[in-house]
């Protein structure tokens, strides 16, 4: 998406999840905080659609070492986030103990973490786990059924 700013600047997303039919169901943000709040959270993402950075039309979710946000498309731009999921395990399983280290995975670690979780989710690779919160937080929020069968692309405009 072009920002408004600058014709020729452009917003590259970290991570985008397209549905089968190729329409953008999740844009995803991937930051190396080390402490945030649903507030930070919501900030920033209040941020990015104020400047028209991310599509509003869509689910986003913002990933962080510790937490995961995550909010419904066409929430209002000052909305806390829908659901909120602890990151530690899921990532463990896709970093090991780069997930535990006191300063946490960097930015570009978790995006290669969270384009993997959600690549094994939305090619059947593995059925959501019942004991992961942020697996069940894609279930529960109705993103699970739409990404499956669907496509993960990295470093994409948004």
């Amino acid at each position: 998406m072009t920002s408004l700013s600058s014709p020729l600047m452009r917003r590259t997303a970290d991570i985008v999840l397209d549905s089968p039919l190729r329409h953008t169901v999740l844009v995803i943000e991937c930051k190396a905080w080390r402490k945030s709040s649903e507030q930070d959270a919501a900030h920033f993402r209040r941020n990015l659609l104020a400047h028209r950075l991310v599509p509003a039309t869509a689910y986003f979710m913002l990933v962080l070492s510790t937490d995961v946000y995550l909010w419904k498309p066409l929430a209002a731009a000052d909305a806390p986030p829908d659901f909120r999921a602890a990151a530690k395990a899921d990532l463990r399983e896709y970093l090991g103990r780069i997930a535990d280290e006191p300063q946490g995975p960097s930015g570009e670690s978790l995006e290669l973490a969270v384009s993997s979780w959600l690549s094994d989710l939305a090619s059947s690779l593995r059925e959501p786990d019942p004991k992961s919160e942020a697996d069940q937080m894609l279930v529960t929020s109705g993103l699970y059924a739409q990404i499956k069968g669907g496509i993960v692309r990295t470093e994409v405009d948004a």
